[in-house]
């Protein structure tokens, strides 16, 4: 059987989501161990898919890419946390699931001392290759660096889900050396630079359909109009009964939406790490 479908990015978070939360490390991990995400739009879906309740937190994501530029979600400041003082070693702003329930406090340190092989960490990346390789855009912390030192000492899973969107021609290794972000003389909001991620399982939309379904799917086409930027177009193949049962999903997964996203005023923040001369630019609004 032949099918053909068309995602936008919200949609593949949600299919994304509803895939990692079959996995069976993933599973175990919820009921008998622990699962440490990072706030962002892919690993929202996921704690709705595992905990069957949408996150009840004051944030949802943290860094973001917004039409002005890289910025940070209000609501990662609420508790005593400011523009330019952020550190996310000690951020709080982390959702962690412990028999199948979410919960929210104590910081990434405690977390990762904490995990171990039977434990799983899932963060949301921003580029992913052709080769099916991922980085994620780093700006004043390093938290990452914690999370990798600690992947090696404890052995806990490691889990990147990633839309189609967010695929980039050039090999992650090559365009983390031309992220400087020390070293921009310009940056449209807060200067980063790319952190390649080691072996953890990475997920695209090709890789949910296989794990809900056992179908495969190709892509065939990118892009659309009128709310579908940055969809994906796939064709899905393989028997009856897998392509009725990956359509399902897929209509499941439709009409998927994210909260509403709240961004600093560009002419009151203070946040020494963005370097966006934002005066007189006409598509930022005051």
């Amino acid at each position: 059987m032949l099918a053909q479908v068309n995602l936008t990015p919200t949609e593949s978070k949600k299919l994304i989501a509803k895939a990692i939360a079959s996995l069976d490390m993933v599973r175990q991990a919820s009921t008998e161990g622990m699962i440490l995400l990072h706030p962002s739009s892919s690993t929202y879906f996921i704690v709705e898919e595992i905990t069957g309740v949408k996150p009840r937190t004051n944030y949802w994501v943290c860094g973001v890419v917004a039409p002005r530029g890289m910025c940070v979600e209000m609501g990662t400041f609420v508790g005593g946390y400011s523009p330019g003082s952020l550190d996310l070693r000690e951020l709080s702003a982390l959702w962690v699931i412990r028999n199948e329930n979410l919960s929210t406090g104590g910081t990434i340190a405690e977390y990762l001392d904490s995990m171990g092989p039977g434990d799983v960490y899932i963060k949301g990346v921003n580029a992913l290759d052709p080769q099916g390789n991922v980085g994620i855009l780093v700006g004043r912390s390093q938290s990452f660096g914690q999370v990798l030192s600690a992947w090696r000492r404890n052995g806990f899973k490691m889990v990147f889900p990633v839309g189609l969107e967010k695929l980039i021609p050039t090999p992650i290794k090559q365009a983390a050396k031309e992220a400087k972000r020390a070293r921009y003389d310009y940056a449209m909001g807060m200067g980063v630079g790319l952190f390649p991620c080691p072996q953890g399982k990475t997920v695209t939309e090709v890789d949910a359909i296989e794990i809900l379904s056992g179908a495969t799917a190709v892509p065939i086409a990118a892009g659309g109009l009128g709310g579908a930027e940055g969809s994906i177009t796939l064709v899905i193949k393989g028997s009856e009964g897998q392509v009725k049962k990956a359509i399902d999903f897929v209509e499941q997964s439709k009409g998927a939406r994210l909260p509403q996203l709240r961004l600093c005023n560009c002419y009151q923040c203070s946040d020494p790490n963005c370097q966006f001369p934002v005066g007189g630019k006409h598509w930022v609004s005051a």
